[in-house]
């Protein structure tokens, strides 16, 4: 069984730009799906694999997971696709000797077609982006396709995955506009009770720069508030009875059903992301390429210059900061040993009572973890924890 705790993991994430339909939420680097630009896509992923992989080289060879996200992976013709890992595979990337291989997909594209290319190429996990099986919430949120559409693919890949020993996830979302408690409980249960694996779910997020931020800026549209913590706690209820236990703030699984690729994020493993708005982190530094598409093509042309990347360059502080943050959005918490150890830092045991006496934090041995409300108040307990 593979250990999913396990440190000594590279991640490389594939950042696949295109969909279908830009979503009324969505603030990630996306273009709308255009024909004439998948191939020069994937040549130029191709070019900057092999720039910044032989740049990389030592981290490469430990390379054990593989995340194709978006946008929307599933959007890219499967001839393309197949292009772009064997691309991979002339530069030393296997899939289907990694760990785990992930790709997401959207309803309208999770044809039977496309399940068995990603198959054929090494894909172990499929994560399908549901958000909601009520239409006119679909509808208000701005997202393509439909309720009976969403239930087809996942009835789809469950079948698929369960005949081949694969793994499925799917997302949900919740505060949305419109929606009411009983309709998000409704969205969880059924999801629970169609057997899938491991669940995701996130509160609505608002942007300005996203068509539904800049609604709710002008009052076109309002959120209830008191909606957010009372559909989070149910959701978490609800899977909870169907066995589906949470391991991080937003994902959920039964046991040995955890993304390896995601840990690894969360335990501060290093990744490698290309594509256009891609992230990593390798050694001290955490970097993201360019977001827009044509500047990210042009910065491929230029060969991938570091200079025109963002790169941010961790010290101590931020270190420590990261350390305690991402810690405490797992189940496992914060080791306050290991912080000790590693940073010469302690956490002062008053701050950490104050939060254990409001039952907001538990103390187990060395660790300390979020329980009860203390999940919803993780950001406040967070920034009260960090040291000054």
């Amino acid at each position: 069984m593979v250990n999913i705790y396990s440190l000594w993991m590279n991640g490389l994430y594939i950042h696949v730009p295109f969909c279908a339909k830009i979503c009324g939420y969505c603030d990630f680097a996306t273009v709308a799906s255009s024909a004439r630009l998948f191939r020069e896509y994937v040549d130029l992923l191709l070019r900057e694999a092999a720039i910044r992989l032989d740049e990389n080289a030592n981290f490469a060879k430990e390379i054990s997971t593989v995340y194709l996200g978006g946008g929307t992976p599933s959007a890219l013709p499967v001839e393309e696709l197949s292009r772009l890992v064997q691309g991979l595979e002339n530069l030393g990337i296997h899939l289907k000797e990694m760990r785990e291989v992930d790709i997401e997909c959207n309803p309208e594209s999770s044809s039977d077609a496309f399940l068995e290319e990603a198959y054929r190429i090494g894909v172990t996990r499929f994560s399908l982006g549901i958000q909601t099986f009520d239409d006119a919430l679909l509808q208000a949120i701005g997202r393509k396709g439909s309720a009976a559409e969403s239930r087809d693919a996942l009835s789809r890949i469950l079948r698929f995955t369960q005949k081949n020993g694969l793994h499925a996830t799917a997302d949900l979302m919740f505060w949305l506009p419109g929606q009411t408690l009983e309709r998000f409980e409704k969205d969880v249960t059924e999801l629970a009770e169609s057997g899938i694996g491991h669940v995701s779910f996130y509160g609505l997020t608002l942007n300005s720069h996203t068509v539904l931020g800049r609604r709710f800026e002008k009052g076109e549209i309002a959120l209830d508030e008191d909606l957010y913590p009372a559909m989070y706690q149910s959701g978490v209820n609800i899977l909870k009875e169907h066995g589906i236990e949470r391991y991080e703030v937003s994902n959920f699984a039964r046991k040995g059903e955890e993304s390896l690729h995601n840990r690894n994020y969360w335990l501060r493993g290093e990744y490698l992301g290309l594509g256009p708005g891609a992230h990593g982190f390798i050694g001290d530094k955490r970097m993201a390429t360019p977001g827009r598409y044509l500047a990210w093509k042009r910065w491929v042309e230029a060969g991938c210059p570091e200079a025109q990347m963002e790169v941010d360059l961790l010290g101590k502080k931020e270190r420590v900061d990261e350390k305690i943050w991402l810690s405490l959005r797992t189940r496992e918490g914060l080791d306050l040993q290991s912080l000790e150890r590693e940073e010469l830092t302690k956490i002062p045991d008053e701050k950490i009572q104050r939060f254990v006496d409001q039952g907001y934090l538990k103390k187990s041995g060395s660790r300390v973890f979020l329980v009860g409300d203390g999940w919803l108040l993780m950001d406040s307990i967070v920034e009260n924890l960090l040291p000054e």
